[in-house]
This record gives structure tokens, sequence and C-alpha cells, in this order.
């Protein structure tokens, strides 16, 4: 079945990566209702609502003093009453590594992925309070035009993650704990590796795991395998190196391992859909 994969429409800024807003009912993106994936990580924090939100396979009933963490691999589809009230915050990855932290991070707080059981988190008055209080500000930022402003969004961002994720420690399910080990210690060995080793039998012996029982993992987690994983942290990498480096696309190529320069940039163009060098040349615009 062919599922519409979506993205917002901000007219001040085009090429968006950070937007967060009021829930509203008059938006014109893309229709809610009807089962779609985003090619964004979504935050609904809901103060008051009532509707369902069918996320994969599972529905859930709306309530009050929830969060729903979406990341691009669900499918979902929300019905909410037009009484709702809440805020709608929404980011692309470019926008952790463009701000120099790593995919490792949204692994790391274990929100986003979809093996949890439950991907709408309930918290007393005074927990949603405590996080109400951190997004707030933060949505005044994006409203203003300030100095260094992502700077400031980015930090409002991973602190209102790292305190969700150390509130909700207790609201997990005990039986998950194997798989986010798994997945914890292998998104660290690939940051370490990235530049070495791309192949998935050496992640699967260094776990101690099979090759099959890795791709099992990050496939029911990311629904890709462990290969289109890894390409998908080295296009990251490489990114990060020409948006922060001058080093020629030569050096690039051989500090990520690539003996062919020429065969990085097919590579590159291959996942991205530019060149290395159209990529940089888009950034300077």
């Amino acid at each position: 079945m062919y599922i519409n994969r979506v993205d917002i429409k901000n007219k001040k800024i085009p090429n968006w990566i950070f937007n967060i807003r009021r829930v509203k009912f008059d938006h014109i993106d893309y229709d809610e209702t009807i089962p779609h994936q985003h090619n964004f990580y979504e935050i609904l924090f809901l103060e008051e609502g009532e509707g369902v939100h069918l996320i994969d396979d599972k529905k859930h009933k709306v309530k009050n003093n929830t969060i729903h963490f979406l990341s691009p691999s669900h499918v979902h589809q929300l019905t909410l009453d037009d009484t709702s009230k809440g805020i709608v915050c929404m980011f692309k990855e470019d926008f952790f590594y463009s701000n120099n932290e790593g995919k490792f991070f949204l692994d790391e707080i274990y929100l986003f992925s979809n093996w949890i059981e439950n991907p709408v988190l309930r918290f007393d008055k005074d927990a949603f309070k405590e996080l109400k209080n951190i997004l707030n500000p933060l949505l005044l930022e994006f409203e203003e035009h300030n100095f260094r402003k992502n700077e400031i969004l980015f930090s409002y961002l991973k602190i209102f993650l790292i305190k969700v994720a150390r509130l909700s420690v207790n609201l997990k399910s005990e039986g998950e704990d194997s798989k986010k080990k798994i997945l914890v210690q292998f998104v660290s060995l690939l940051e370490e590796h990235i530049s070495n080793n791309y192949q998935v039998q050496f992640y699967a012996s260094q776990l101690n795991i099979s090759s099959t029982y890795l791709n099992q993992i990050v496939k029911n987690i990311y629904g890709k395998t462990v290969s289109d994983y890894i390409n998908e942290r080295l296009i990251l990498e490489a990114k990060r190196i020409l948006c922060f480096s001058p080093k020629s696309i030569k050096e690039i190529a051989y500090e990520l391992g690539f003996n062919d320069p020429s065969y990085f940039s097919r590579f590159f163009k291959k996942q991205v859909g530019s060149t290395p060098i159209q990529y940089r040349n888009s950034l300077q615009k």
C-alpha cells in the first residue's frame, strides 16, 4: 500500500529544519486524518484534547497531559477535536548535525524509536507543567529574530528532550531494555568506526550477536537494514564536513574511508540527489 510522505510548508523559511507552533486546525500542509509519514521528527504536546491517534498498527485515545513522539519511520493518522490545545514541535535530522550533535543523541534518549510499545507518554500535572515551562520559551524564541537564534532553539529542544527522557524512565516497558542496550552499543560503535568500517558483520561480531539479529532489531526500529542505517550515518558525517570544513572533496573522501573520490561522489549523489560540490554550494546560497 502506498503511504503518503509529507513535509510542512513554511513560507518564511522554505528550507526549514526546525518549526514549532500551537496546535491549530487551519493549516493546509497536509491532511492529518489520512495515514501518512513525515520526513521529519514530531513532538505533539497536548494539554487538552479528544480524539484518536493511530500510530503504526496501534490506536491511542487522545488524553490530556500527553506527549506523542513520531519519527520519520512512523505511519500515523491523527483526528483531534477542534477544542484541543497544545504545541507541535517539528525538526529534521539536519537540525542536530548543524548544531554539531550526532544522531546518537536521538537514539540514546529513547523517545522516537519504533520499538517503544507506547510512543504516547502521559505525565502528572506537575511534571507536565515543568515540561511546558521549557516549551513556552522555545516557542517564543522561534517567533523572534534574535542573534544566534538557532543555537538557543537547539539548546531548549535538547533540554526538553533530556527532561522528558528523565521523567519517562519509569513509564517504559522493562522488556525493551535488552534491545535498547544493543542499539546504543551499535550506535556508539558506529560513531567510533564511521570512517573505517561499513561492514554489518563487524558490528554484529563486536556486539556478540548475529548479523541477522542485528538487522532484525534495526529493521524493527527504523524500518531499514543495518547497511542502510550505516549509509545514512556516513552521509550525515559527509554533510557535516561539507558544511563546517573547507576540505576538498578528495580529502573528505579519504577521511571517510573511500579510496576512490569519484566513487564517493557517486555514492553521495545516489543517497542525497546531488553531488558533494552541489550540496556544499547550496549551503552558501
